[in-house]
């Protein structure tokens, strides 16, 4: 048998083994639904006081049982309804009735419910044993209560009755492992017809007390019509001679008010006509002021602002004339100064020359006109000396006008125009150099 052989048969017996595996654990393990108490008993354990019982308890979840050696059973925690109807129940007075009641019961769900007493009792028995054992429980609870009360009374107090067999059979049905949720009485009824009897007589009772309700109801109430009607009336004169003394009073209060109205209407006559005039004469004497203030705002301050103006401009115009006048005494001081020193005539009559020169043409131009200039030959030898004499004359005059200008001033503007200087300054400034 080859390796490969015997990892198949391995294999094949793992497999085998994981399924029966999972087989025996399918078949052993118990899921308790939670509505359900599941026993698993055949081994033994401790309860919390210390009790040791044979069964461990599995309540909404799951859990796993040893084969051949423990067992699982189910006990049911839903509610059941059971029917209690004692027949010929006796109350006070030994009149028997028959009574139909609800109740809802279940079986204890934890063990400080009494659960332990109710797997005891009912395990393996089935629900219909959990029904009937709260239905003695109740039934005997409920013939007790009754035989205390009459048939009228339970009746009446139903509600309280239900209370006191909910009471009394709670505990009894908690030491069985039963939990009661609640009991209610649905009717009440006998045979002998006492309670239809007794219907009948209240009933009676109730139309005769309603009939002479209603008697008694009726006088009265015309009774009370009557006196309502005579109060009525009394209240009505009452009314119409208040209605009467309220008009009189109305009329003399109006009388009143008319003639209050009428005197603060003459009086705010009058005050309209004082304050007319009194507005009047204020507003002659506004007229009046607002007349020699516009007289004032016309005449009186124009002519006294003309005069400030003009007052102001003659000083400004003598601080000018003064202020010139003093700069003109300083500046010829200064020139005479230095006219004295000889060091600016020249560089003075320099600055001077070309007004010189502009106001002699300009005289000469303004008193000499010549609309036309006709140059005529000499006729000599040479011909057309014409033009050039004409040059010739003109440089002669300009010549003599500064001979004429030396003789006058002692200034030789020949002699400053070709860098010579004056007759006693001698050279010009280094500035002009």
């Amino acid at each position: 048998m080859d390796q490969a052989q015997l990892i198949g048969i391995y294999l094949g017996i793992g497999a085998f083994g994981i399924l029966a595996l999972v087989i025996f654990i399918k078949a052993n393990i118990v899921i308790c639904q939670p509505n359900e108490v599941v026993i698993i008993s055949g081994r033994k354990r401790k309860t919390q006081d210390g009790t040791v019982v044979g069964y461990r308890l599995i309540r909404g979840g799951r859990g796993f049982k040893w084969p051949l050696l423990e067992s699982a059973m189910r006990l049911p925690l839903t509610t059941r309804t059971v029917q209690v109807r004692p027949h010929k129940a006796l109350c006070r007075g030994m009149i028997p009735v028959d009574i139909e009641g609800k109740a809802n019961v279940k079986l204890a769900g934890r063990e400080d419910e009494g659960l332990e007493a109710g797997i005891e009792r009912f395990l393996g028995k089935g629900v219909e044993a959990i029904d009937k054992t709260a239905q003695q429980v109740l039934e005997g609870a409920l013939r007790g209560v009754i035989a205390g009360v009459s048939p009228e009374e339970a009746n009446e107090r139903r509600l309280d009755l239900a209370q006191e067999v909910t009471a009394r059979a709670r505990g009894e049905l908690s030491g069985l492992g039963i939990v009661l949720d609640f009991f209610q009485i649905q009717d009440l009824s006998d045979e002998a017809g006492y309670l239809e009897a007794i219907g009948r007589k209240r009933n009676a009772e109730v139309q005769r007390d309603a009939r002479i309700a209603e008697a008694q109801a009726d006088a009265e109430a015309r009774q009370v019509s009557a006196e309502q009607k005579r109060l009525g009336r009394e209240a009505e004169i009452a009314a119409e001679r208040q209605v009467i003394e309220k008009e009189n009073a109305l009329e003399v209060e109006r009388a009143n008010l008319q003639a209050e109205t009428n005197e603060a209407r003459e009086r705010a006559e009058v005050a309209g006509r004082i304050a007319r005039v009194d507005r009047e004469v204020d507003l002659e004497s506004r007229r009046a002021e607002l007349s020699e203030k516009r007289h004032s705002a016309d005449t009186i301050i124009p002519a006294r602002a003309r005069s400030e103006a003009d007052r102001l401009e003659a000083e400004g115009r003598a601080a000018r004339i003064r202020e010139e006048g003093r700069a003109t005494a300083e500046a010829v001081h200064l020139m005479r100064e230095e006219w004295d020193g000889g060091a600016t005539q020249d560089l003075f009559m320099i600055r001077m020359f070309p007004d010189l020169v502009d106001k002699v043409t300009r005289v000469v131009a303004e008193n000499l006109r010549i609309d036309k200039l006709t140059i005529l030959d000499g006729g000599g030898d040479a011909g057309g000396e014409g033009l050039p004499n004409y040059v010739r004359n003109l440089t002669g005059s300009a010549v003599s006008m500064m001979e004429q200008m030396k003789n006058a001033t002692g200034v030789d503007l020949a002699r400053l125009g070709s860098g010579g200087g004056a007759k006693e300054a001698g050279d010009l400034p280094k500035e002009l150099d």
